[in-house]
């Protein structure tokens, strides 16, 4: 199943959300399964923020991102359905991003690379199902940034599927979520080796990425798995000013890590338009938005979620009915808190099964 690269938009430009445009878009993508005669077995998987085309991977000791999820008789059956799943515009995992060369200037983009939002990911996403040759879409499924990638698709195009199934994302971004992102752009941007997002031709801000995913890290689990993991141990060699604790350690592991797989400019990028997401926008408001969708609606929750409080996700759930859409809604606790989509098969795998079947109802 090797990963897969089309160039799309060599005709006319993608026009941006926020204005400027982008012609040329590569786009790198996978896909798993078989699409059926009838073409109506198909589903797009929408990543998460720093996620890639390749939820799964059959390669030894290489495993993807949904690894566990996807299978024959798994949640995601390979034997069933038809996956579909790519990187999204901004990303740096090969679709068009701030590290892509410019064809017009032949070099990376870097400062120069325009605001994008979900919206305009979505279209992106579009422009690679009509390439595919597919009509009509079984579901979209989406985790944390994927759901929100999952809405706006039954907003744009409310006849092209049959079920939306988000998890673990609110409609729109917190006050403090967007707070966390403000601190984790700024340990980037004031990184020396910034220079404005023009760094490819020197040394990149690692010091500053690699806080910020330490910051992020912390959103994405509980302090019950922390403390269950980590405790207060320490190490046998210990740094009083760096990696004392077990717990620190992890987190300096982790944001080296995330320098080998990821651009700060993507990373910038990326939370931005996490930030910025409003399915309102170009409506007159939320429900005239929501109003559009006709898809059987799955939305589910990880009541202690530290990045998509359940508070929000409750707000979400309320403007969806009010909206009239058919929803299906769960919620649950998980020691993985936020990370518990991409983990924590166990408690997914029903609802996410429910919502593919097009099941309706509603359960806590």
């Amino acid at each position: 199943m090797a990963v897969q690269k089309i160039t799309l938009f060599t005709d006319q430009p993608l026009r941006l959300v926020f204005g400027g445009q982008l012609d040329n878009i590569d786009v790198v993508y996978q896909t798993y399964g078989t699409l059926n005669r009838e073409k109506n077995n198909a589903i797009l998987l929408c990543h998460a923020l720093t996620g890639d085309a390749e939820p799964y991977s059959d390669e030894p000791n290489r495993a993807g991102w949904w690894q566990q999820f996807m299978g024959h008789n798994l949640a995601f059956d390979t034997s069933k359905y038809f996956f579909i799943c790519s990187n999204v515009l901004g990303g740096c995992k090969g679709t068009t991003g701030p590290a892509s060369i410019n064809p017009h200037t032949g070099k990376p983009f870097g400062s120069q690379f325009p605001a994008v939002t979900v919206q305009d990911i979505v279209r992106v996403q579009k422009a690679l199902i009509n390439y595919l040759g597919i009509e009509h879409l079984h579901a979209v499924i989406g985790g944390s940034f994927g759901g929100m990638q999952a809405t706006q698709w039954a907003i744009d195009y409310p006849d092209f599927m049959d079920n939306v199934i988000n998890l673990c994302s609110s409609l729109t971004f917190s006050a403090e979520a967007i707070g966390f992102n403000h601190v984790m752009r700024q340990a980037i941007i004031n990184d020396p080796n910034f220079n404005g997002g023009d760094y490819y031709e020197g040394e990149p801000p690692e010091k500053g990425l690699a806080i910020a995913r330490m910051l992020g890290m912390l959103t994405y689990r509980t302090d019950i798995q922390l403390a269950k993991a980590f405790g207060r141990a320490t190490k046998a060699e210990t740094n009083y000013w760096g990696d004392y604790f077990q717990v620190e350690s992890y987190l300096s592991y982790q944001g080296q890590k995330f320098l080998d797989r990821f651009d700060a400019n993507s990373y910038l990028h990326l939370l931005r338009a996490l930030d910025l997401y409003d399915p309102a926008l170009g409506f007159d408001n939320l429900k005239n938005a929501l109003e559009r969708i006709k898809a059987r609606y799955t939305l589910i929750a990880v009541t202690n979620d530290q990045l998509f409080k359940i508070n929000d996700l409750h707000k979400s759930k309320t403007a969806l009915e009010q909206a009239g859409v058919k929803l299906q809604y769960y919620e649950f606790a998980s020691d993985y808190g936020h990370d518990a989509f991409l983990v924590d098969y166990d408690a997914f795998e029903a609802k996410i099964l429910s919502g593919i079947e097009s099941s309706i109802g509603q359960e806590k």
